[in-house]
């Protein structure tokens, strides 16, 4: 329970961090239109951060199959593309709703690909997790048919991605770090076939990279994003997809909170009541997977022999 709850912490944290960091390369450091080009640092620093911890003994690398490895790959640059995309298309604030249609479609995979179901009690905390969300994200949504559905492919993406996260390792038998050495990788090659068609290569030819400033907070984003991508693996692996859904809902309330903290952005009663609404949920659901692991774990009495 303790690795579980510090796997979590350390996700929420690095996240939380991340975001912030990326914000302020975006608004203040000029690296606006290059989010798939700092994606692609992201995992190449991330690979040589695994590849270092394998070469000092931290963990033992395992052999594994790239076709194995291809699945999460791709459903990870399929979410980052399908993404930009719909971002180019429709308002944060839409991309903010659709990242709630998540849950279900994780539910959905699972019910039919690998017939899992939930028990009705978790499914009655996804009420206010979700709609908590949705009422602290929601503004004024501007979308159209094709971003749309670039936004639904994005969804199923990073839910295949979530799932996979949690599947990968039982299926290859890997730990967190022996998936994301051959993850990390993979996917960076990948995405970086897709930077002339998504980021502003004028700005990547022009910017100013020996600009010491600039260097450390690239430098810091990356070391945070290892550490996401990390944790990730560490709670999917000691979770399942569902739950750490759920902990994507209470790290967009913290961020949310953290904007109007650094950023000054503005709060109104209904943003206050969708963090109420949101941390409640995830309050409950927490409390109902512990009582649920009870059950299905029972602390047996213990009798003295004389």
């Amino acid at each position: 329970m303790t690795s579980v709850i510090g796997s979590i912490s350390l996700n929420i944290a690095a996240s939380v961090g991340t975001i912030f960091i990326n914000k302020h390369l975006f608004q203040n450091l000029g690296f606006v239109g290059l989010g798939t080009t700092l994606t692609v640092f992201h995992f190449v620093f991330c690979f040589g951060f695994t590849a270092v911890a394998a070469m000092l003994g931290i963990f033992q690398p395992k052999r594994l199959p790239i076709i194995k490895i291809l699945p999460i790959s791709l459903a990870f640059c399929g979410y980052v593309v399908f993404n930009n995309i719909s971002l180019a298309y429709n308002s944060v604030s839409f991309y903010q709703v659709m990242k709630i249609m998540c849950t279900p479609t994780i539910i959905a995979i699972e019910y039919f690909f690998y017939r899992k179901s939930q028990d009705k009690r978790i499914l009655y905390t996804l009420i206010p997790v979700c709609l908590g969300t949705f009422i602290t994200v929601f503004t004024d949504m501007e979308m159209n048919y094709y971003g749309t559905f670039m936004a639904i492919l994005a969804v199923v993406s990073n839910s295949l991605y979530t799932i996979y996260g949690t599947e990968k390792q039982k299926e290859l038998k890997a730990n967190s770090l022996q998936v994301l050495l051959y993850q990390s990788i993979t996917s960076a090659v990948m995405l970086a076939f897709t930077i002339p068609f998504f980021d502003d290569t004028e700005v990547i030819s022009e910017y100013d990279w020996g600009n010491g400033n600039n260097l450390f907070w690239i430098i810091s984003s990356c070391i945070t994003a290892f550490f996401v991508n990390f944790s990730f693996f560490l709670v999917a692996g000691k979770t399942s997809p569902l739950s750490v859904n759920v902990v994507g809902y209470f790290k967009t309330v913290l961020v949310f909170v953290g904007g109007i903290i650094l950023f000054t952005s503005a709060i109104s009663a209904k943003n206050l009541l969708g963090v109420f609404l949101t941390l409640v949920g995830v309050a409950w659901y927490s409390y109902v997977k512990y009582k649920m692991s009870l059950e299905s774990n029972p602390v047996l009495p213990t009798t003295n022999k004389n």
